[in-house]
């Protein structure tokens, strides 16, 4: 690891994940979720500042698959899998999910309560995201059954930390309903770390990796506050 916290919770690696996932034991996280690049070679705000976000995310001129089988492995008999995507490339994640044997059981919605652009004179305005939801064994959920469509507010663009950041409560929503406390949650993207902060909040133990050194910095910070956080509540909120 290129990063652990002091109770050990947390294992950060700055490393490309197809390097990672095969040195993971097998069935050793029982969740992934997880914000892959989906292929389509578009990012969030770049409208806004193109100077901020250069050079584009690694690996998102395709389908980005190649994680699949080993992150598969890695689960436990009876874990999960949510992956982000986008309609036009769920297929072929769909199929390399089912290809490597989990098996898809849901579609869920994220409604972003706000669209995005695209084109404007001839397609609906985009206003929500595909999390594939796939299973491995007899999976089931470790509370209420939870709803496919989820409405949370996108951060605004001029807020984000990284182009496609998403929010802690969107990710905490996943987490709760899909596993219990202590259990271990693998983010192959893990970005800024959103997903990270999430499980600290949650009492999860976290596994993440990320490629560029600036965006795991910044996982790094994040995480190290949200501990904190826990730790001195009132101080940090003073």
């Amino acid at each position: 690891p290129d990063w652990v916290s002091e109770d050990g919770t947390v294992i950060l690696y700055n490393r490309d994940c197809l390097n990672v996932l095969p040195t993971l034991e097998t069935g050793s996280v029982d969740a992934v979720v997880t914000d892959p690049p989906y292929g389509i070679n578009y990012q969030s705000a770049w409208r806004i500042d193109k100077a901020m976000w250069k050079p584009k995310l690694k690996g998102d001129s395709e389908p980005h698959l190649e994680w699949i089988p080993s992150t598969a492995r890695a689960i436990t008999s009876n874990g999960c899998l949510l992956c982000f995507c986008r309609w036009d490339v769920e297929r072929a994640f769909s199929d390399a999910l089912c290809d490597s044997g989990l098996v898809i059981k849901s579609q869920v919605i994220w409604d972003r309560q706000s669209h995005g652009m695209g084109d404007l004179n001839g397609a609906f305005a985009p206003q929500h995201d595909n999390i594939i939801f796939a299973t491995k064994g007899k999976f089931a959920f470790p509370g209420d059954r939870p709803y496919d469509v989820v409405s949370i507010m996108r951060i605004p663009a001029e807020s984000l930390v990284h182009p496609t950041e998403k929010p802690v409560p969107l990710m905490s929503y996943l987490i709760r309903h899909t596993t219990i406390t202590g259990a271990t949650i693998l983010n192959p993207f893990m970005g800024s770390g959103t997903t990270g902060v999430a499980c600290v909040q949650l009492g999860r133990h976290f596994i993440g990796v990320e490629i560029e050194e600036k965006y795991f910095r910044v996982a790094v910070k994040r995480i190290t506050e949200a501990q904190m956080q826990l730790q001195f509540p009132l101080e940090r909120a003073s």
